[in-house]
């Protein structure tokens, strides 16, 4: 293993990231959870400072975080879209529900 296999693995990381945050399917979430908690292990693992040699792999790995994090701020606004859509629609049909029968005026007056 090379010194630098690390934080290939780290950029391999936010690839894989990328790609499942661009397609995102909800059913898929676990492995977005499964691949945050590999990416924490494996930092934790890494010596305070990379060597020179990792430059690369790091900047990589920066460039795809950052499109993973673009990614992720879209997908959110449209998550919060469609939930807002969703609410809209229940108030909607709240209006629609059951409503007070009115009284005729004899049956107030008795």
């Amino acid at each position: 293993m090379t010194e630098t296999a690390p934080y290939e693995r780290l950029a391999e990381l936010a690839e894989r990231e990328l790609a499942l945050v661009t397609a995102f399917e909800p059913a898929r979430i676990g492995e977005l959870v499964a691949l945050q908690q590999t990416r924490t292990t494996l930092v934790a693992s890494l010596p305070a400072r990379p060597p020179a040699t990792a430059r690369p792999a790091l900047l990589r790995a920066h460039e795809l975080q950052q499109r993973v994090s673009a990614a992720l701020t879209v997908l959110c606004d449209q998550l919060g879209r469609d939930l807002h859509g969703i609410d809209r629609g229940r108030q909607a049909a709240r209006g629609y529900g059951a409503a007070p029968t009115a009284r005729s005026v004899l049956d107030a007056i008795g």
